[in-house]
């Protein structure tokens, strides 16, 4: 079984504050096998990832990809090295990753203030561990409606700072290539392993998304 987290954000993300590079060192040191660098909107975190892991993190299995926002709320898409537009509907964003052969994910969808959305037709997984969950209940919530979708299931750390990389892990049943890990995960041979994002680490990554308004505001 290879560990995966499989929601992670870099500073190519407007709210990431690691680089990539930094991403990929903590992802080695914690043991996990790869990673997915799911950045807002651009998919520049997880090509860069592709570039340099050899000289970062050798062996670390790289699965580049992106969050995007649509007019419903936020999707992953997994195995992808192009941007698909931002805003689009979601019917409409599922038909471009399907295209372009993503894997897709569905991210939170029990927390609409997160830009989650209702689990639409043509997906792939759930997200059903978020580990900046702090109560547990959107989670529960997530577990519960998937008996009626029969989807696989996926977890992810939803890091937006290196600290926070491999809360959430998804150990999969799968060969060391990133297709075979793909192809795993759309066919439901995953298994979850749950972790909360201390405290603590929220709150500093919190204090950083501050500073860095406050910087851009000073700047102006």
């Amino acid at each position: 079984m290879l560990r995966f987290d499989l929601h992670v954000h870099s500073d190519h993300s407007p709210d990431g504050h690691s680089t990539v590079e930094d991403i990929l060192k903590a992802a080695k040191a914690r043991g996990l096998d790869g990673v997915a660098i799911t950045d807002h909107d651009t998919v520049l975190g997880g090509k860069h990832a592709l570039e340099v892991v050899d000289a970062i993190a050798p062996g670390l299995i790289i699965i580049p990809g992106v969050e995007v926002s649509t007019k419903g709320g936020h999707l992953i898409v997994l195995g992808i090295t192009k941007d698909i537009p931002a805003r689009l509907p979601v019917k409409e964003t599922i038909e471009i990753a399907r295209r372009m052969g993503g894997t897709i994910v569905v991210p939170h969808p029990d927390q609409r203030m997160r830009h989650g959305m209702r689990i639409p037709q043509g997906v792939d997984a759930v997200e059903i561990y978020n580990s900046r969950y702090f109560v547990g209940f959107h989670n529960y919530m997530t577990s519960r409606r998937m008996g009626r979708h029969k989807l696989p299931a996926v977890a992810g750390t939803d890091a937006h700072t290196a600290e926070m990389v491999g809360n959430a892990v998804t150990e999969i049943d799968a060969d060391r290539d990133a297709d075979s890990v793909l192809k795993a995960i759309r066919e439901g041979k995953t298994r979850i392993i749950m972790r909360k994002t201390p405290l603590q680490v929220y709150v500093r990554q919190i204090g950083s998304a501050w500073a860095r308004k406050v910087r851009r505001f000073v700047r102006r």
